[in-house]
């Protein structure tokens, strides 16, 4: 999945567009909906049990109600999904503050997580440090710097240090 944007109708209904193609109402038998599932399923697995348990593990129930909770407001600065990442939004809902399900269906956590030391490096580097800085900053060598970066460029799956920044913004 390249770049894809998601919005739902005042209806309820979930609708998206795959970067260079038009927009399609998503479906049962949309070509997204298994690798959205693997993802959620993956990086998400608190979340969809939870869904998982309330749609009998139907595969499309689930992805709409995900895609209903994260990415159903319309904007056009970010995609929703570039290159497996998610790009989460504050949906407007009525239940905000008082769902059962806030924060496992919506704004979901990852996953994800570091051991100390890589969080301290991941934590300045997301807040706009360079390496120099962060290695004269904790008192480290550029080149192990680099490898707590590369280490953890493998463990969230991505290809560049800035997909790092958009991986923790998700987890968080």
């Amino acid at each position: 999945m390249k770049q894809i944007e998601f919005h739902t109708s005042p209806e309820g209904i979930v609708y998206y567009k795959e970067s260079g193609k038009a927009e399609k109402r998503l479906n049962k038998f949309s070509n997204i909906v298994e690798p959205l599932a693997k993802i959620i399923k993956n990086r998400y697995p608190e979340c969809y049990a939870r869904l998982a348990t309330i749609y009998k593990g139907d595969t499309f129930k689930m992805v709409d109600r995900f895609c209903r909770c994260n990415f159903g407001e319309h904007d056009l600065l970010t995609e929703d999904v570039e290159n497996d990442i998610f790009n989460m939004e504050e949906v407007r809902c009525p239940l905000r503050g008082i769902c059962a399900d806030e924060n496992i269906i919506c704004k979901p956590k990852s996953i994800y997580s570091l051991p100390e030391k890589e969080k301290e490096v991941v934590d300045l580097f997301v807040n706009g440090y360079g390496m120099d800085e962060i290695s004269d900053l904790l008192h480290k060598s550029p080149s192990t710097v680099r490898n707590q970066l590369v280490n953890v460029k493998k463990k969230f799956g991505v290809k560049n240090c800035r997909e790092i920044i958009k991986v923790l913004r998700l987890g968080r």
